[in-house]
Order: structure tokens, then sequence, then C-alpha cells
């Protein structure tokens, strides 16, 4: 094992010679048939990270930049200086389904972006923001105020925003208090409410009082009294909630999902969001999930 990795993975230097290093080979072939049969690359790196595989002396940390770059590495199957891990056709079947990934992700994203154009507000003074292009900087996309008074511009790639959104989408999946919203304080009754409430202490005062009359401004305010809670908001949040047990955590924006928990999502200076969910709560970059009440 290399401290530094001068050399793919999979191979090691004895007296000056390049072999095959037999543990890490055996991971190069895992990697190999775990992703024909369908793992992402994200799923691969997380186990060989949980089961401590080491990557080198250094680390035991696996991304999915470095299994897609073992996935990419036409070393293994073999050529003048380094002996063949695995054969041509695990090599071609493993690239091929690579590219078509890539390319049915960059599919998902587009559809997840032209989405968004129609969601994302500024988190500064509440206005639309509209996405931009420029090729001039590293990262091309950005979103733009459209309160002119406010200008905010927020730089952050197409990939990144939908993956921020996902795992905020995948919190609440996890945690489905966050979509209950806190408890009101009670507040005193609305002038509705009171000249209602004042109308029947009238009737009842005189000699012989309409029942019906009676009834029907009872009936009234108490659903004047319904509006004017959280009653309506509550049922939702427990509407929602049970919609959102039934869903699965996604490695990938999921459109269903976000349109059935989520109003809007508001963008911050340096590239934090929120989610605003359609039962009124807030879930930001630096949410834990103990924010909300039990």
């Amino acid at each position: 094992m290399k401290k530094i990795r001068y050399i793919p993975y999979g191979y090691t230097l004895r007296n000056g010679r390049t072999i095959i290093e037999r543990g890490e080979a055996d991971v190069i072939r895992e990697i190999f048939d775990a992703y024909i049969g369908g793992a992402s690359l994200k799923c691969i790196a997380e186990q060989l990270t949980e089961r401590r595989i080491p990557y080198s002396e250094r680390t035991n940390i696996w991304d999915k930049a470095r299994i897609a770059r073992i996935i990419d590495n036409a070393k293994y199957i073999g050529d003048g200086e380094y002996d063949p891990i695995i054969d041509e056709d695990m090599y071609e079947s493993a690239v091929s389904l690579k590219t078509a990934r890539q390319r049915n992700t960059f599919e998902r994203n587009c559809e997840g972006i032209n989405l968004l154009r129609d969601y994302v507000r500024c988190e500064k003074c509440g206005a639309p923001m509209r996405r931009r292009i420029s090729n001039k900087h590293r990262i091309r996309e950005s979103w733009m105020c459209t309160n002119e008074e406010c200008g905010l511009k927020v730089r952050i790639g197409d990939t990144q925003l939908l993956e921020k959104v996902t795992v905020l989408i995948n919190r609440i999946i996890s945690n489905s208090k966050l979509l209950v919203p806190r408890q009101q304080k009670k507040h005193e009754m609305s002038p509705a409410v009171q000249k209602t409430n004042n109308e029947i202490s009238l009737e009842l005062e005189r000699d012989n009082p309409n029942e019906d009359f009676i009834i029907a401004k009872t009936i009234a305010m108490a659903s004047q009294l319904y509006w004017d809670s959280n009653t309506k908001l509550q049922i939702a949040a427990s509407i929602a909630r049970k919609r959102a047990e039934m869903m699965n955590p996604q490695d990938e924006f999921n459109i269903a999902y976000f349109t059935d928990l989520v109003s809007y999502i508001s963008l911050d200076e340096g590239g934090k969001i929120k989610l605003h969910t359609k039962t009124e709560t807030e879930i930001g970059d630096e949410d834990n999930g103990s924010n909300q009440d039990t």
C-alpha cells in the first residue's frame, strides 16, 4: 500500500517493477462488479468507507471521484507496464454504463433546473431569482435577484444546487416532524369573531331569543375560529407527514418529491439554501432537524 498513489490503485512496486497488489485488486473487481450490477458511484464509495477499506496509508475515505477514476482507467485490462486485473468485457461494460448514466443524469439535471426556475427566491428580499449563464467563470451558473434594489447574486452550479435540495428533502423523509409547523400563540378574537359573539350575546338578552339565529351564528363563529387558528395547517401537516413517510431517500433530485413537499426555495449569499415547505416550515443547510417542536 502506498502513502501517496503515484501508480493506480490495485498495483504496487516491487524491485522496481509494477505488480498487482492482490488485496487491492480484489477491491477493483468488487467495484466493477457492483457498478455493473447497478450500484451508484456514491453507494460504492460509502460502502468501502463504511468497511474502512484503505485507499492509501493516509486515508480510508472513498468518494465518487475515486470510484469514477477507477472505472475509467483502462490500465486495469493490462498494457505494456501493467498486468490485467479485469477482462476487457468487464471494463467496456462499466465504461458504457457510466457514459449512459452520465447522459441520463445530465437530462435529469436539465429537467430539475427547468423546474426550479419558478421556485427560487431571494433570501434577503423574497423576490424571484433568475438563472444566468456565463462562460467567464469556473462556475458558469448563477442566480440573480429580480429586485434591482436588492441585486443579490449567488453563483452556484446546477449539480450542487440540485444535490443540496436533495439532501434537504432526504432530511424531511428521514424526519417527517420537520413538516409540523410550530404551535402559534393564542391570539385575541378577531373583529369578525367579536362581532358574531356580540350578536349572539344581544340575542340571548332578548325576552324571546331566536334559537335558529343563535345556532346559525354559533356555527358561523366556530367556522371563523377554525380559520383564525392554525388547525387547517396542522391537518395539512399530518397529511404531508404521511406522504413523506412513504417516500424513500434519493441519490438524485426527484421532481415528484420536490413538488409534493416544497412551496419554494430561497438562496442566500454563499450558496446557502432553504426549503420552504407546503406546511409553512423551513429547512436550511445549517439546520440539523432539532429546531422543530415535537
